[in-house]
């Protein structure tokens, strides 16, 4: 009876030990799922795109702010540049203007035309000397080559002593500051010594008859 007893009583502990060793492991329970592994891994990914995203707006408009000021610095300067310039030449050229008036207002008391002269020829030592204060010289074109650069031709005359393509005669002065050409002399170019017009065959026929 006891053996019986013993063998039956034994059975149903391997019965109840095999359940428990085919358990899991709590190792193999505890793994992530490979779906929340990929959405752990894209969300960091996700904030440090708009973070990057973020900073390049930014220094964006930074630029942006930095080019419009810039933008406005230049204008006021070249404003600033551009007026400095004017009362340079406008205070250059008051002198001739005085001289211009006082002769103007003496030309109406007095009619005296040496006194006058001279004030003109005051006037006009002012302008060269104005000129030369700006750095401005005139470009003299007479008897010498016709040079396109610097000599607008109007006209062509003939002439017994000017070679052809030379100035013959300058109507207006040219003017040059530096190597910048402002104003070309405007001139009228020789054609060279006149020549007669050949004469008709028929007339040279009945001459020879």
């Amino acid at each position: 009876m006891r053996k019986m007893m013993s063998k039956k009583t034994s059975k149903p502990e391997k019965e109840t030990q095999e359940p428990i060793e085919n358990l899991p492991a709590p190792e193999e329970a505890a793994e992530t799922p490979p779906a929340a592994e990929a959405a752990a891994e894209a969300a960091p990914a996700e904030v440090d795109l708009k973070t990057q995203l973020d900073q390049a707006q930014e220094r964006y408009l930074r630029a942006r702010a930095e080019m419009d000021n810039y933008r406005k610095r230049v204008q006021r300067e070249f404003g600033e540049i551009r007026n400095a310039s004017k009362v340079m030449v406008v205070s250059d050229f008051l002198t001739v203007f005085d001289h211009f008036q006082m002769a103007t207002e003496h030309a109406e008391k007095n009619g005296d035309f040496n006194t006058l002269k001279q004030g003109m020829d005051m006037i006009l030592t002012e302008f060269r000397r104005a000129f030369e204060s700006l750095g401005v010289e005139q470009v003299s074109a007479v008897g010498k080559e016709f040079d396109p650069t610097e000599h607008e031709a109007v006209a062509h005359e003939p002439s017994q002593e000017i070679p052809a393509g030379q100035v013959l005669q300058q109507w207006k002065c040219g003017y040059r500051m530096g190597e910048r050409l402002i104003r070309p002399a405007t001139v009228v170019v020789s054609s060279g010594p006149k020549q007669d017009a050949p004469a008709e065959a028929g007339q040279t026929e009945a001459s020879d008859s």
